[in-house]
């Protein structure tokens, strides 16, 4: 037990413990305090500690041989920073630095969706993510700024000068311009935990400008960061766009998780739009590291930046596209079909693994120049960022009797031997379908119905097949159906009873389906409507014995410094369509013969080194003078190595747009001499 004694001593102890620390603790608010007060005081007034984040350079894309398409440069931002910025007089100063970038050749971060000069127009459709924003926007300020969702260009603009009340000096062109720049800081974000970047890749010479007069300009500084560089003028639709994180993007929408789930983001970054930017997001953004940055309330750095940890760079995707094959197929696009008028499109297929290696839409853009070039752009009535490969809607035409000669042919409905005479008429149901693509009467099989493209022979296939076993065979095929594929598709539709029945619902106005549907789906028309993707993997499908892979662009994803495989994209099966190697061999009779002497594509493939098969397509339009052209084609014939496919809008025949295909395949065996050199030598002992 504790004595008295005891317990005294150690009060004692505790007591001159107590004593001692009090007595430092006094010293040092006294040191602090009295001795060094003045000098703490002028100290804390003038300097400012912040941390920032610094981004991480996004991972590179290239091609399937390793050569660059799109990469990073280090470049200078102009940035604005919430505590610095004076908003007395800001737009008179976001004025003067907006003239600053300009003159100095680059340009301001507008992300207002409004044309940059009068008369003021909407540069963004209504579905837009960039026009959903702005129509937002000015539902949720109605109240404040007194303009509905409703409201013109103009209308929005001239609101905005009454609520920002702009002075009467300014400009119409200076009033767009503050707008534009309060609208975006106000949608990025900019507040204390989100700075602004007002412009990239600034000059060393816009910088000394400013910095000469950081007092003017408080507020006002510049960061290193890494920015896309493209490498290539071609795959624009493929590749896509990054833009700067908006505020929806942070928070998340319509139920979805914002980027501020993941640690990897900050709200200064760029994240992908479209394309592979936008599908590979997750791979090629990286982790963002910190650095500690002392300066004075005037934005003077005494003492430079310690980073707590550097950033990690983000994995680079590795296409399955040949960049040259690619460069071919739209060099061949913008020859042979800006002619028409519109647009077009091509596909390239591995047909054993449904790799893409070549993806061309017409017309296209240049994403080196994208933004400066934005407004035209989006004037252009061919809609020229419509990827017309995976989104273009069209009737497949003839083409599609190789379908129909398959379901045919694999239900017993007709054999190799079956012949049926064409008039030029064929009459059934009270109604009267022609057939023109040959001059005189004649009986063929349906080897030669393929390489005349006789319309009477697939509308008897038609009328005992039906459209409800059309319509069953198209979803075999992955016809009417999405592929599956990396970037934005459309769906499409394959004709037929249950198709129709859908279609019932939203247009009551419709008739039902009807014989005269049978005859006409057979020959690609009626209810049809596809994508030259879909149309590249069915002919890809037909080639190597029934296998649908899904298309893909990806061939693997390696780490930042390129020494691990982080991810490897193996053939992705989607189904198989089950016939016979006698309907395979027969059907691909038939395409063979459309490139040889008489068939529809002889005048392109007739003296070709190399024997390729394919089928020609007229496809119907509501104007009958704009039918679209189309062509599917495989080759080498005896061992089948790529799929094409090429549309080409009002080119009026698939011949017209074979062209297209042969260029394609120059390009490809180019690249394949070995294979040139077989397939050389095959063809000769064959004549």
């Amino acid at each position: 037990m504790v004595n008295k004694n005891q317990l005294l001593r150690r009060l004692i102890a505790l007591a001159c413990v107590l004593l001692v620390c009090a007595s430092l603790a006094g010293w040092k608010l006294t040191q602090l305090q009295l001795v060094h007060g003045e000098e703490n005081v002028k100290k804390a007034a003038v300097h400012l500690t912040t941390i920032t984040t610094v981004s991480a350079a996004r991972g590179e894309i290239l091609d399937r041989y390793g050569r660059p398409l799109v990469t990073n440069r280090t470049a200078f931002s102009m940035v604005l920073t919430y505590s610095n910025w004076q908003t007395e007089g800001q737009f008179d100063r976001l004025l003067e630095l907006t003239r600053m970038v300009e003159a100095d050749g680059g340009e301001v971060k507008d992300v207002m969706p409004i044309s940059k000069t009068a008369p003021y127009t909407f540069t963004a459709e209504n579905a837009d993510e960039a026009m959903t924003k702005l129509r937002k926007y000015m539902a949720e300020s109605e109240n404040k700024i007194h303009v509905g969702n409703t409201a013109t260009a103009p209308e929005f603009i001239e609101a905005m000068r009454v609520y920002l009340k702009l002075p009467d000096t300014y400009s119409q062109q200076d009033v767009r311009t503050v707008v534009g720049l309060y609208y975006s800081m106000r949608t990025v974000g900019f507040d204390m935990r989100q700075n602004f970047t007002l412009a990239t890749d600034v000059t060393v010479d816009l910088i000394a400008k400013v910095k000469e007069n950081h007092k003017k300009y408080a507020g006002v500084d510049f960061q290193t960061e890494s920015v896309r560089q493209y490498d290539t003028e071609y795959a624009a639709h493929l590749l896509g766009t990054v833009h700067p994180m908006w505020t929806e993007d942070w928070d998340g929408e319509d139920g979805k998780p914002g980027y501020k789930e993941d640690p990897r983001y900050n709200m200064n970054d760029s994240v992908g739009d479209s394309g592979i930017e936008k599908a590979m997001e997750s791979y090629l953004h990286g982790t963002s590291g910190s650095a500690t940055v002392e300066t004075t309330l005037g934005g003077d750095n005494l003492s430079g930046q310690t980073n707590s940890y550097a950033p990690e760079p983000g994995n680079n995707v590795v296409l399955t596209i040949d960049l040259e094959l690619q460069k071919a197929a739209e060099q061949s696009l913008a020859e042979n079909v800006s002619g028409y008028g519109h647009g077009g499109a091509a596909v390239v297929l591995d047909v054993h693994s449904g790799e893409v290696l070549a993806m061309a839409s017409y017309p296209t853009y240049n994403l080196a120049t994208f933004n400066k070039e934005y407004d035209e752009l989006k004037k252009d009535s061919r809609k020229p960022f419509t990827n017309r490969a995976t989104s273009g809607l069209y009737a497949p035409g003839s083409t599609f009797k190789v379908l129909s000669a398959i379901a045919a042919l694999e239900t017993g409905v007709i054999d190799e031997n079956t012949s049926f005479t064409c008039t030029g008429v064929f009459e059934y149901g009270g109604q009267k379908f022609e057939c023109n693509n040959h001059e005189h009467p004649a009986t063929y099989d349906v080897v030669n119905a393929i390489k005349y493209s006789c319309n009477t022979f697939f509308y008897n296939v038609g009328q005992q097949l039906t459209g409800a076993a059309l319509e069953k065979w198209c979803k075999s095929f992955g016809l009417g159906q999405v592929t599956g594929i990396e970037v934005g598709e459309a769906a499409g539709q394959a004709a037929g009873p249950e198709t129709r029945e859908k279609m019932l619902d939203n247009d009551p106005t419709l008739r039902e389906w009807q014989g005269g549907d049978d005859v006409q789906a057979a020959i690609g028309q009626s209810d049809n409507w596809f994508t030259p993707l879909q149309l590249c993997n069915y002919i890809a499908a037909v080639v190597n014995g029934g296998t649908v892979y899904k298309p893909t662009l990806v061939k693997n994803v390696k780490s930042y410094d390129y020494g691990e495989v982080v991810k490897t994209d193996e053939p992705e099966v989607l189904g198989n369509v089950t016939f016979s190697d006698k309907t395979r061999d027969t059907v691909m009779t038939g395409m063979a013969e459309v490139t040889a002497e008489g068939g529809t594509a002889a005048t392109v493939f007739a003296d070709y080194p190399i024997k390729i098969g394919g089928k020609t397509g007229t496809a119907e339009t509501n104007d009958p003078e704009k039918s679209n052209g189309v062509f599917v084609a495989f080759g080498p014939f005896e061992d089948a190595q790529i799929a094409v496919c090429v549309v080409g809008e009002a080119a009026q025949h698939g011949a017209s747009v074979a062209p297209v295909v042969r260029d394609i395949f120059d390009a490809y065996f180019k690249t394949e001499p070995d294979l040139v050199e077989t397939v050389e030598k095959e063809n000769a002992l064959l004549n």
